[in-house]
């Protein structure tokens, strides 16, 4: 069953490419569109959802390998980054927890936004976020986690200054979007570290290296992955983006920074308990 976790990132970002897409080229647009633009992303989402609750359950059933790999992806001397999946454990757990949570804010988002301006392009982003935040979530390796991280990033400035019309939108969005920048950097130097270290950022892979590591070595790879977690999960010093973020549309919020993004810091601290341990 591990062949499923590849399709659970997957559906998001097709419902997003078709509506961007859609609304690109005058094909969905206007207030006569809203139910297609509705149905293609709470259909997706909702797909996914059901997709990661029967990869859960194969799980705890001990159907799973482990590990799912779709292929090679990058491959630059010494630096080997496959396209991999965790299909077992709290990755999967996670998924689905998060995978119910988005399909039903997405649902009942199309109330709220009803009749918007940007109902098309909210659904866009919040599709395109569903995306990023469950391939952050069931990555394998450092790189494709951090795509995912980026792209949860940018549609959380997306969606704060959602009435970029508005001056103190556009402003509290910019100030967010730097301040998560800082976590960002803090996430390639401790790939960069990884790598350099220990020859892999494969994530069960730098798990099990840990051990052998040197402690200043581990020490300085867990600093520079915490300071990104604290970074995103608004942790001091960087509380203060947390009430920015509020800027924009409330489901956009409840979904950003009440039950998904706001966790995806805890989420990486527990991915690298035996690291940071």
């Amino acid at each position: 069953m591990d062949f499923l976790v590849v399709f659970i990132p997957l559906l998001p970002f097709i419902a997003a490419a078709i509506i961007g897409f859609g609304y690109l080229f005058n094909r969905i647009d206007g207030v006569q569109s809203e139910r297609i633009t509705a149905v293609i992303a709470k259909s997706t989402i909702t797909l996914s959802c059901l997709l990661a609750i029967a990869l859960l359950a194969a799980d705890l059933m001990a159907m799973n390998s482990g590990i799912f790999i779709v292929g090679q992806w990058l491959s630059s001397g010494s630096l080997s980054i496959k396209l991999n999946f965790i299909s077992t454990g709290f990755s999967v757990i996670v998924a689905a927890l998060f995978s119910i949570i988005l399909a039903v804010i997405t649902h009942f988002s199309m109330n709220y936004i009803h009749s918007e301006a940007g109902f098309h392009r909210f659904y866009f982003v919040l599709s395109l976020f569903s995306s990023g935040m469950l391939l952050l979530i069931l990555s394998g390796n450092a790189a494709g986690t951090f795509i995912g991280w980026e792209i949860a990033g940018l549609c959380s400035y997306l969606l704060i200054s959602f009435a970029y019309d508005r001056p103190v939108a556009a402003i509290n969005a910019t100030r967010v979007f730097v301040t998560n920048r800082i976590g960002d950097a803090g996430f390639i130097l401790g790939i960069a570290l990884s790598f350099y270290f220990s020859g892999t950022i494969d994530w069960i892979r730098l798990n099990e290296i840990s051990e052998t590591l040197a402690t200043p070595t581990v020490t300085v790879i867990s600093l520079a992955f915490v300071i990104a977690a604290i970074a995103k999960s608004a942790q001091l010093p960087f509380t203060p983006w947390l009430a920015r973020a509020m800027e924009g549309p409330t489901p956009s919020s409840a979904v950003f920074y009440g039950a998904v993004m706001i966790h995806s810091g805890v989420f990486l601290v527990i991915l690298l308990h035996p690291l940071i341990e």
